[in-house]
């Protein structure tokens, strides 16, 4: 199945969030993010069904009065053995879920919808198209972690060996023979912003990357912006299934593809919560190369043991004063034995 596209939503909730909580971010500056257009997010508590918060920045200012220091993301794999509280509501399988961070408590925010009595059918229910919304209503549903779960929240929140992560998704993913005629997007040096920029006078239409970009985190825009090339990269080769003669892929390598989408995904969605907990952080080491204008000769050559000047100006003193000495000695004899 692939990835939800609501992890965008939730990338910018967490990035964002974090700096409202920690740095007093005003609202007035991200409020109306253009990756929130066409979205409403409702915030409710999983065991009461209470109404928490009816927009996320009532939902931030309530964290905070709270004592939320930080919020994060992580992967809802953490959940699977866990079991669900409220039988009438149902838990969706997102790819990502939210965790609020106050002292040693932990709440989760995972995505769910309440379910009617009185309607039983396995399907949604779908009202005539006149009277459907093209806003994506979703309710965050607060349940507290126990002890075993937050400790697998915490080792989310270690730091990352950025240097690794490039290495082994491009060995994974990049490097791959199913990438094959791949090529790095145009505007991959640009900052990462979820969906394509609109051009509007808008003063209120807000176009910020998913990612506060006071932050050095190329590293992070970039893998975010290669990762959407090859997610299109092989819908294409899905839906033309064609090799570079021209020749129609055999079930078998067509089913392969499938296959790696499908990993590119899986890396994707931990590639995602890497970035929304350390995002200040995401850049590569720098690597110092050797200048290719350089060789052996041009190097200073290290004085030699045998030829420096000291220790044979030290030898030569040493050898006249022992002649001084001997001659010295045998002009004594000599006196001594003529009379002088």
């Amino acid at each position: 199945m692939a990835l939800d596209q609501i992890w965008k939503q939730q990338l910018a909730l967490v990035t964002y969030g974090n700096e409202y909580l920690s740095q007093n971010l005003s609202f007035q500056r991200w409020v109306q993010h253009a990756i929130f257009d066409q979205h409403r997010f409702l915030f409710r508590d999983l065991m009461t069904q209470h109404l928490l918060a009816q927009h996320f920045q009532i939902w931030l200012e309530g964290l905070k009065k709270q004592g939320v220091q930080r919020i994060s993301l992580h992967s809802s794999s953490i959940l699977n053995e866990e079991q669900n509280p409220n039988a009438n509501v149902e838990l969706l399988p997102i790819a990502h879920f939210i965790v609020s961070h106050a002292g040693n408590k932990k709440q989760a925010w995972i995505f769910g919808k309440e379910l009617a009595e009185w309607y039983s059918a396995d399907n949604d229910y779908e009202a005539p198209a006149s009277q459907q919304s093209e806003v994506r209503l979703e309710t965050f549903w607060r349940f507290e972690l126990n002890a075993k779960l937050a400790k697998r929240v915490d080792a989310d929140l270690q730091q990352p060996n950025w240097d690794d992560i490039q290495a082994y998704t491009d060995i994974e993913l990049f490097d791959s023979k199913y990438a094959e005629g791949f090529s790095a997007p145009s505007d991959i040096d640009l900052p990462y912003y979820g969906k394509a920029l609109q051009h509007s006078n808008d003063a209120d239409t807000a176009q910020l990357a998913l990612l506060p970009t006071e932050y050095p985190a190329d590293y992070a825009h970039k893998t975010l912006r290669r990762f959407d090339a090859l997610a299109g990269f092989l819908q294409e080769k899905q839906l033309h299934p064609y090799n570079a003669a021209g020749e129609l892929i055999s079930p078998e390598e067509q089913l392969n593809y499938r296959h790696f989408a499908q990993k590119l995904d899986d890396l994707s969605a931990k590639f995602i919560v890497k970035a929304a907990n350390h995002y200040k952080s995401a850049r590569l080491s720098a690597k110092a190369l050797n200048s290719p204008f350089e060789t052996a000769a041009d190097a200073p050559a290290k004085p030699s043991k045998t030829s420096s000047q000291y220790p044979a100006e030290h030898k030569s003193g040493k050898t006249g004063v022992f002649a001084l000495i001997i001659v010295t000695v045998l002009i004594c004899i000599a006196g001594y034995y003529f009379g002088l």
